[in-house]
């Protein structure tokens, strides 16, 4: 006796075809309540027609725009980490069993569209701001790493040339050195003087940022579009950089080019622009009144940016927050609609506003079905 109970686990159910007179006004809510039993399956009376010639196919796509909604809504959730609820089983049959309601499309969509505006205008919001959060952290690394690179290595520079200049005077040969390009427009009272041409050995920079992974191919660019006509510092920033398009934190460097030629300036900026590098203008350590006013100013920029990007995550955190506790709910009324249309899908245009179905019940079951249709 217990292997024939077994056994019939893997048998199939006796079953009857049927066949169901609807009308068109009343059929979703009467599919809904034959759902409820889990015992039929209709089979389609329209196999000609493609899915965009069917009577529903537009009540199939408003299902399939929400759906898209839920899927935005589970992914802005997952960048903050936020796990979806679950629902348990006796809610989720609960929630199937529910009475029909004729405009729960229309409700969700108007909620879920107002929802959607709302994360994403506070989406652009948190890419603009961080945009200018990271342009003020890199202008403050700028400053910072620039006033060293100007007081450490310009001096030096400085130095290295005019010993240069003056070995080549002294050994009657020509030495190249960063100042040859600029030699030839010199004019000729300040070549015949010596000594003027040693006090104007100022050099020109560019000082930016670019991302530490270029950081090889952009310094071995520069040296090859330069003829090592250039001298080229860079500096790590400690602080990650946050990409505001992928949300990746990236690292990056400050660099500082000392140059001497305007061509060399012209090359220097293009190869900035072709690496994506940041440039940034600072004032000349020369001033250092405008040097510490600029970077006291960006300071305090930095930390108002700062405040209002927290503020902004903290917004978008605490809705993301709010759905992830309703998408189960929405996602499962979402199923419901669209395996009703999707059903109704299959059924064929009777006598003016009616719907004809056929499918196939279990037959134990065939006595509930009109039972569960009030009539």
């Amino acid at each position: 006796l217990s292997q024939v109970i077994m056994s019939s686990w893997f048998r199939s159910e006796p079953m009857t075809y049927v066949s169901l007179l609807l009308n068109a006004d009343a059929a979703p809510s009467t599919l809904s309540l034959l759902g409820s039993l889990s015992s039929i399956s209709f089979t389609d009376l329209n196999p000609d027609l493609t899915p965009f010639q069917r009577r529903y196919i537009g009540w199939v796509k408003r299902c399939d725009e929400l759906e898209r909604k839920l899927r935005f809504f589970g992914g802005e959730c997952d960048k903050f980490n936020l796990a979806v609820s679950r629902a348990s089983g006796s809610a989720l049959r609960s929630q199937c069993n529910a009475p029909y309601q004729p405009n729960v499309l229309d409700t969700l969509e108007a909620e879920l569209e107002g929802y959607e505006s709302q994360l994403r205008e506070l989406n652009s919001f948190s890419s603009k701001l961080t945009t200018e959060y990271n342009e003020k952290v890199e202008l403050q690394e700028v400053l910072l790493k620039g006033r060293e690179f100007y007081e450490i290595d310009a001096p030096r520079l400085m130095t290295s040339s005019v010993s240069e200049r003056l070995t080549s005077k002294a050994s009657g040969g020509r030495a190249d050195s960063l100042l040859d390009d600029d030699r030839a427009n010199l004019p000729m009272s300040m070549m015949a003087d010596g000594g003027a041409l040693d006090r104007d050995m100022r050099f020109s920079s560019v000082t930016g940022v670019v991302d530490s992974s270029e950081k090889a191919r952009f310094e071995r660019m520069l040296f090859r579009s330069t003829r090592g006509n250039c001298y080229v510092r860079f500096a790590g920033i400690e602080q990650d950089i946050v990409d505001p398009e992928t949300n990746c934190k990236v690292k990056k460097h400050v660099f500082i080019i000392f140059f001497k030629s305007k061509s060399i300036e012209s090359k220097v900026k293009k190869i900035c622009d072709a690496f994506s590098a940041h440039r940034y203008s600072i004032p000349s350590v020369d001033d250092p009144q405008a040097f510490q006013s600029m970077l006291s100013a960006n300071a305090q920029e930095l930390n108002d940016s700062h405040t209002v990007l927290v503020k902004n995550q903290d917004t978008r955190f605490r809705m993301c927050q709010m759905l992830a506790n309703c998408i189960e709910e929405w996602t499962w009324k979402v199923v419901k609609e669209k395996a009703i249309y999707h059903s109704l899908n299959m059924f064929k245009s009777d006598v003016s506003g009616m719907l004809r179905g056929e499918g196939w019940i279990i037959s134990s079951q065939l006595a509930s079905a009109p039972a569960a249709v009030p009539g």
